[in-house]
């Protein structure tokens, strides 16, 4: 399905590339630009525009589609002041509505807020914190950062749900979570790029309907605050 947002990815490093595929696999365009032929001759039938270029001279620039339905992701980490300066033409002479920036540091989050860049990212920061939480909680077979408040989180079904079905179970009114799928079947032998820790995925069954009767080996698809995934967990290990 085509989607009416586009995607302009510039720093096509590890977090850069996964994005970008991840982005085209769910039927964005993505245009992806680095100044390295390799990389981008290693992604170019994977996204919509692969570009070799350097992104700090305006006249690259220039050749972009930036208009508002354009959402412009630096992701050059490993040198700031490419970064820094990517970030400056976008903000200050293409005037990108949507832009977000990587940092690696408080430092250099502070010298992009001075340019007027608040949306920023730290992918480490991402990725240690849920980690964190799934080594905590062995429960969480996967969880994903919504906001400062909600996740999105796959848990394995309660041993006592079984044969339950999602109205009897009191998700909702008892946890105050949603039930957005539930995965089930065999899982696939490949595993997602993406994963922090790479396992095969189950199929998902679509939109459960209260009457639908839980199985052996369902994952549950949670959503929610964290609080009340981290008491949902807690409260099925006790």
């Amino acid at each position: 399905m085509a989607h009416s947002r586009k995607f302009v990815i510039i720093g096509i490093g590890q977090f850069g590339r996964a994005l970008a595929l991840h982005l085209h696999d769910e039927g964005y365009e993505v245009t992806a630009i680095d100044e390295r032929e390799s990389v981008i001759n290693d992604i170019k039938d994977k996204v919509t525009q692969p570009i070799i270029g350097d992104a700090t001279r305006d006249s690259l620039l220039d050749k972009l589609d930036l208009g508002t339905n354009t959402h412009v992701i630096v992701a050059v980490g490993e040198k700031f002041e490419r970064n820094l300066l990517i970030a400056a033409h976008l903000k200050i002479s293409k005037k990108v509505e949507h832009l977000y920036v990587r940092s690696v540091n408080e430092l250099q989050a502070e010298m992009l807020k001075l340019l007027g860049i608040n949306e920023l990212f730290r992918v480490e920061d991402v990725a240690a914190r849920q980690l964190a939480r799934r080594f905590v909680n062995r429960s969480f077979k996967s969880l994903t950062t919504i906001d400062s408040t909600h996740s999105l989180a796959e848990v394995p079904l309660p041993d006592e749900w079984l044969g339950k079905s999602l109205m009897e179970s009191g998700l909702r009114s008892k946890y105050k979570l949603n039930l957005i799928t539930v995965r089930r079947g065999s899982p696939s032998e490949t595993p997602s790029d993406e994963a922090l820790i790479e396992q095969p995925e189950q199929p998902v069954v679509g939109t459960p309907d209260p009457a639908m009767v839980f199985q052996q080996n369902d994952v549950l698809v949670l959503f929610g605050k964290q609080s009340d995934l981290d008491n949902f967990v807690k409260d099925i290990e006790d």
